[in-house]
């Protein structure tokens, strides 16, 4: 009986694909445990459909973070802390800190994980940073920061 597979099994296959398996193995296993079911043609088609919608909605991503490391590039980002006598911050800028500013300065797709900054500021000066995005796209950001 062939059938397809909702999740990852172990001994069969990933999501998704089209498995041959014994009657008794899809009835008595996978159908009770909703790892498959059974491969119709109206489910070939809506896996069809599925992997379709899929490849469409991957190349979108590509399209849009491929653009999204041309804009941040060699983007400079001016951000401004309190300092103390000393000339060090009260607080150091974080990461966070960091794709808070991006998103306002509209680049709404950045997220905290996604900027690789090795530890917090502490002083005023420039630092570039990398922002690695999804899709393997990677963009080199200048950092200001500046004390008031």
């Amino acid at each position: 009986m062939q059938v397809i597979l909702l999740s990852d099994v172990k001994t069969l296959g990933k999501e998704g694909m089209v498995v041959e398996v014994s009657d008794g193995h899809a009835r008595n296993f996978l159908f009770p445990q909703n790892l498959a079911i059974a491969a119709t043609d109206e489910a070939l088609r809506k896996l069809k459909e599925r992997d379709e919608a899929l490849k469409k909605e991957a190349h979108k991503d590509l399209s849009v973070y491929g653009d999204l490391a041309q804009q941040l590039d060699g983007y400079e980002l001016i951000l401004t802390q309190k300092v103390n006598e000393q000339g060090t911050f009260y607080g150091a800028v974080t990461d966070q800190q960091i794709a808070s500013a991006l998103k306002q300065e509209g680049f709404k797709q950045i997220e905290k994980s996604m900027i690789q900054l090795v530890e917090p500021i502490k002083e005023p000066g420039e630092i570039s940073i990398k922002i690695l995005l999804p899709h393997g796209f990677e963009a080199e950001v200048k950092i200001i920061v500046e004390g008031k």
